[in-house]
């Protein structure tokens, strides 16, 4: 089977308008501050186009076409109701390699933390007996804004987090998840592009 008859998926929180706004905004005070820092200057950071931004509770990667029942079926099983979680945009942070920043992230804040860990954990629990694999690592709330190119020296990448990381971050209204979504990705030259294959409840 080719990668191009197999489905690329991934279970997320979809955001609201005025996040998508505000996520903007950082990246613009991002890029300003960057180009004014003699030493980052130059660096070209890969940027997720804000409309593009998920929250993301799974990555399930590449399937075929006929798991995508089953997967449908178990997302219904993890999420019967509304979660009733309410999230507020958090720090801007960066995730590293070996101490060199790789991802420069938006955090996502909630009073009910343990909440939306037991909904990603429900989503992992209920995919795994659809054949989904695990995910290793724990669950960490993030909104993805850049990555960085590998070519990068380990220095540059210091450099570009601790300048990013000092941007003013807005405050878009706090938001009430309203479904989890089951989104597909489609990779080109002019970066990923999505549909919602389904939502829960429903």
């Amino acid at each position: 089977m080719t990668s191009e008859t197999r489905l690329r998926l991934f279970v997320a929180i979809e955001l609201p308008e005025a996040w998508t706004e505000a996520l903007a905004v950082i990246q613009e005070r991002m890029k300003r501050a960057l180009a004014q820092d003699e030493a980052a200057a130059d660096l070209r950071l890969r940027w997720v186009h804000p409309e593009a931004i998920h929250l993301t509770l799974k990555f399930i990667g590449e399937v075929a076409p006929e798991r995508l029942t089953p997967i449908r079926e178990q997302l219904a099983r993890a999420v019967p109701e509304l979660p009733g979680i309410a999230l507020s945009l958090g720090r801007v942070g960066s995730f590293s390699e070996r101490r060199a920043p790789r991802v420069i992230w938006a955090g996502v804040y909630s009073e009910q933390a343990d909440a939306l860990r037991n909904l990603a954990e429900s989503i992992e629990t209920w995919l795994a007996a659809a054949g989904v694999p695990r995910e290793r690592r724990g669950f960490t709330a993030h909104l993805t804004l850049a990555r960085l190119p590998e070519g990068l020296s380990g220095t540059q990448r210091r450099r570009a987090a601790e300048i990013t990381a000092g941007v003013k971050v807005p405050e878009p209204p706090a938001f009430q998840i309203q479904g989890v979504s089951l989104m597909q990705s489609f990779l080109g030259p002019g970066g990923a592009r999505y549909a919602r294959l389904g939502r829960w409840p429903n």
